[in-house]
């Protein structure tokens, strides 16, 4: 039996014809909402990570701030800490040879920093600003901070503020 003839080979296809044979309304469906989940999660963790970053380099930071009063009081002279929010770095140093007094603070002597190089925040970790006098906290001999504020801000837009009192606590608030 041939079946070259073009209404024998009409019904030889078991398939339904189609007029255009792509995807189905459904499954365009399903893909994009498959496709939405995955760009929800992506972008969440990012996020995530960018915050647990911040929450680390303001703990670090803290931690720091707590060592260099702790140092004042064992050493009985001055340190200090200059922020530079535009190099977002700061240096930690020491007074050698100076003297404090109640009225006039730390003077005299040479400031000389503590490690080589500034300290440098972490990627993505940006410090946004200080409220102490000229970006500069001044620990006493004995351990006592004048009173600032630290905010670091994460890409996310994210923020956590670093607020040292002037007794010495140090406490850190989204």
């Amino acid at each position: 039996m041939r079946t070259d003839h073009p209404a024998r080979r009409a019904h030889a296809d078991p398939r339904p014809h189609r007029a255009l044979d792509g995807f189905s309304l459904l499954e365009t469906v399903v893909a994009l909402a498959i496709l939405a989940i995955v760009l929800t999660l992506a972008f969440s963790g990012r996020s995530l990570i960018d915050n647990r970053r911040l929450a680390g380099a303001a703990r670090d930071l803290g931690t720091e701030v707590r060592w260099v009063e702790q140092r004042a009081r064992a050493e009985r002279r001055c340190w200090r800490t200059l922020f530079a929010a535009a190099a977002e770095t700061y240096v930690i140093q020491y007074l050698a040879g100076g003297v404090w007094t109640a009225t006039g603070g730390c003077s005299g002597g040479t400031w000389t920093d503590y490690a080589g190089a500034p300290r440098t925040f972490p990627s993505g970790v940006d410090l946004v600003s200080t409220t102490f006098g000229g970006n500069v906290m001044t620990v006493s001999p004995f351990g006592n901070p004048n009173a600032g504020t630290i905010v670091l801000r994460s890409p996310g837009g994210e923020q956590r503020r670093v607020t040292v009192n002037v007794g010495g606590r140090v406490t850190i608030t989204p």
